[in-house]
């Protein structure tokens, strides 16, 4: 508390009129503070919500959060629309698996609930949309974390002579280890039911109550695999399909005298169809001056490995998605803020090639087999329950090649309300090469590596430079990548992409060529083109502090390497005791009173994406958002971690001026826990202070988004 001037303590009633006569001359004249919008919005949730009486609720048309949720659908012209028919251009954010952060809360310093209530924030400045909420089998069972592949070294440490050139071996060291995928099914009806009951449903219900829309992922997928015998770039082309590290979603059934694929080869298309290729039966077999395929015309297919009969999906994993849509589609069913994401990742076999010619006549029939016979019965599954929310389906090839729609797309299937989700990170080919939307300019990425007068970075893989030519190989991922103008046929919407720029993250995440990675070079121009397009919407991955590309960082948390070893057992959260956990930590729990004390996250600016995603969620608040919005309050987010310690006050002059109404006013000038006449002369005797100028939410009585004299004469007013 500051000594104040004991004359002013003596102040009487002419004082006072004295006070109020040059107060209402200089409120005459109106100098002002322009408030920023970031400003204006938290001015509105703390003063006016308090003083109307409101609560997490609305305060009137301020852009901030959904008030009254409408069913979505999708459009003629491939947009999604709320019940009136407008556009809705769907953005926001994922989070990670709700049972994995609770389990894991001290270690990141947030539980769901905070996090959630974060990011819904308008206090803060964020304005998502929609949370993606990832529903992970191997949390649902609570098996390991999931990553799959041996490690890159061997028992001495050394990195093994089949393990990629990289930059920093000992990122590889700690991502990377001896892991499996759980196996399908890997969860019971009653897991489930425990699952959502305790974890899962109350994040769904506060995303309704924060005005978000829900978007509930059945994020199953595969991880990683172990580094192939010949190069790492094709790893899957050595796993059979029923080795422990794999989850191929389908395999090849075809037989010939010289080759035969079942359940015990690879399931891989690169590996079926370079295996018929090079050893099948057909009439180039053994001339050595062709390898042509021998596929010209649908008529060609019969008799070969492509044909439909041939392939056979996954009844295991498939039984293992229904199983889940059976039991949350009908959980959910009349929830309008409740939209589902059917399958996270369909991996492979993946489906890379043009979009016309011998490898789309080759892979046609593997694509209609996962329209029909895979994501087909998920549809129905929660079509029965959920009839005409549009839905964010899945493709194969972890959702980064759409060009299967040209051939067969859900409308042909019978499916209607279907959005198309695509997946892009800074590292994937097509992002390599700045070529999301299929520029027919193509340029090799030594020529970009030219124009930045940068040399490519390991661990780079480079295309053959015959991907064009007439062999009509399977792999030919950077002629088919990019959206293809798949909005041409559907919706598209981006549930996943990021970057980061971290040497020590894995290079799929964080770009493999000079520049990628940044947000320069991958973050501005990707906005760019998806604001460009109401057929596009986006789900930014990842709000979190260790699910890589994160948008946050944690410095107090452990890295993921500190808890290998000894420390997790099994290398699984939910065999291991907690305490063990902390205990092995040199400094213990990071953020031991986590439920009552959430700790500060430190948003990632620069080069990384989280501060550039923010702002793109600001400003497009209300960009194709036709929905009466208001403003949400701090809930379970603690707004001490980011306006400070309101009991500390703001100094302005002489005196440290507090909120004693908790309205987020600062009214209090003297330090006497009132609000009196002294507090309207140092005020008024204070206005230019920089206490004021830098903090005018806080001073604006009006609630006129300025701060002017008025708001002096104001708080006299209020005497």
């Amino acid at each position: 508390m500051n000594d104040n001037n004991d004359s002013r303590q003596q102040t009487g009633e002419s004082t006072d009129e004295s006070t109020r006569q040059r107060v209402l001359d200089r409120a005459s004249e109106q100098p002002t503070i322009q408030m920023s919008r970031r400003s204006m919005m938290r001015a509105t949730a703390g003063a006016s919500a308090a003083a109307l009486g409101l609560g997490a609720g609305m305060t009137g048309s301020v852009a901030g959060n959904i008030s009254e949720f409408d069913d979505l659908t999708v459009d003629s012209q491939n947009r999604i629309v709320n019940e009136s028919g407008e556009p809705f251009k769907m953005r926001g954010v994922s989070i990670p698996d709700p049972k994995r952060l609770d389990r894991t809360s001290q270690l990141r310093g947030k539980t769901p609930l905070q996090l959630l209530d974060m990011m819904t924030n308008n206090d803060r400045g964020w304005y998502p949309r929609a949370i993606r909420l990832p529903a992970q089998p191997q949390d649902i069972g609570e098996h390991p974390m999931g990553h799959a592949g041996p490690e890159y070294f061997d028992d001495d440490g050394n990195l093994r002579s089949e393990a990629p050139d990289i930059e920093n071996p000992d990122a590889i060291r700690d991502s990377r280890r001896a892991m499996q995928p759980p196996q399908p099914v890997a969860f019971t009806e009653s897991e489930l039911e425990d699952y959502l009951e305790n974890y899962y449903d109350p994040l769904v219900e506060r995303c309704k109550e924060r005005g978000v829309y829900a978007i509930v992922d059945f994020h199953r997928h595969w991880h990683e695999q172990p580094p192939g015998t010949e190069e790492p770039g094709a790893a899957e082309n050595h796993l059979p399909y029923d080795s422990p590290y794999t989850n191929y979603w389908a395999y090849n059934t075809y037989e010939d005298q010289y080759v035969s694929f079942d359940e015990t080869t690879p399931a891989s298309w690169g590996h079926v169809d370079s295996t018929y290729i090079n050893e099948g039966d057909h009439q180039y077999r053994d001339n050595p001056d062709e390898d042509w395929a021998g596929i010209d015309t649908e008529a060609d297919i019969p008799g070969t490995p492509y044909e439909y009969d041939n392939w056979q999906v996954n009844e295991e994993l498939l039984e293992e998605a229904l199983l889940f849509w059976s039991v949350v589609a009908d959980r959910y069913a009349d929830e309008p803020h409740v939209v589902f994401e059917p399958y996270n990742e369909p991996t492979a076999p993946g489906i890379w090639g043009p979009v016309e010619g011998c490898g789309a006549l080759k892979q046609e029939p593997l694509w209609e087999t996962f329209v029909d016979d895979f994501m087909g019965p998920i549809i129905d599954e929660i079509r029965q329950h959920q009839p005409e929310q549009v839905l964010l389906t899945g493709v194969p090839g972890w959702c980064q090649s759409l060009q299967g729609l040209y051939w067969y797309d859900f409308n042909d299937a019978g499916y209607d309300n279907i959005a198309v989700t695509w997946h892009n990170y800074a590292g994937h080919d097509v992002s390599q090469l700045n070529n999301w939307f299929n520029d027919t300019n193509y340029r090799w990425h030594e020529d970009i590596a030219a124009e930045t007068d940068g040399e490519l970075t390991d661990p780079y893989i480079p295309p053959e430079q015959d991907v064009y030519d007439d062999s009509c190989y399977g792999w030919e991922g950077y002629e088919a990548a990019g959206l293809q103008n798949a909005m041409d046929f559907h919706h598209i919407s981006i549930s996943e992409f990021g970057w980061i720029n971290d040497p020590e993250v894995a290079h799929w995440l964080r770009g493999t060529t000079t520049g990628q990675g940044t947000l320069p070079e991958y973050g501005i121009p990707f906005f760019d083109q998806i604001e460009d397009d109401d057929r596009i919407s986006w789900i930014a991955w990842c709000a979190d502090v260790r699910w890589y590309p994160t948008m946050f960082e944690f410095p107090e948390g452990p890295d993921e390497g500190d808890l290998i070893g000894d420390v997790l057992v099994n290398d699984n959260f939910y065999d291991t005791d907690l305490e063990d956990i902390w205990a092995a930590l040199p400094n213990g729990s990071p953020c031991p009173d986590v439920e009552n004390q959430p700790c500060e996250w430190e948003l990632l600016g620069g080069e990384h994406s989280g501060e550039y995603i923010k702002e793109q969620l600001e400003v497009h608040r209300d960009d194709m958002v036709p929905f009466d919005l208001g403003t949400t309050d701090p809930g379970h987010d603690d707004p001490t971690l980011y306006n400070g310690d309101a009991a500390e006050g703001i100094q302005v002059g002489e005196y440290t001026v507090r909120d004693t109404t908790d309205d987020g006013l600062h009214n209090d000038f003297t330090g006497d826990g009132e609000t009196t006449h002294d507090d309207v002369t140092a005020f008024f005797e204070n206005f230019e202070d920089d206490g004021v100028q830098d903090n005018p939410e806080a001073f604006d009585f009006t609630d006129s988004g300025d701060v002017t004299f008025s708001d002096v004469a104001e708080l006299l007013r209020q005497l």
